[in-house]
């Protein structure tokens, strides 16, 4: 997360508009959060079909808003990488 927050802090005023690396490596970094929050949303989902509801622990609802945090923070880089960049380029990268 703190190599998220230093792209997005500083390389991406610095180089963004020039770089296109800088907002693929801040999506590509959220997805893995999203990826890893996400599992955890789905175990907590079986454990509550399984009879052990999960609503009242804190730590779902905390991956419940870093996956929506992540989810939303990979389409504002994307939308911003496909303004600045062609999509030809963005794509394929």
């Amino acid at each position: 997360m703190s190599i998220v927050l230093a792209l997005i802090l500083h390389f991406e005023p610095l180089c963004g508009q020039t770089n296109i690396l800088v907002y693929i490596e801040i999506c590509s970094l959220m997805g893995a959060l999203t990826v890893m929050s996400t599992k955890d949303i789905g175990i907590a989902i079986k454990l509550t079909m399984e009879g052990v509801s999960q609503v009242g622990y804190p730590q779902t609802w905390l991956f419940v808003m870093v996956a929506a945090t992540c989810v939303d923070t990979q389409l504002i880089y994307l939308n911003k990488s496909l303004d600045t960049f062609n999509a030809a380029i963005v794509s394929p990268v």
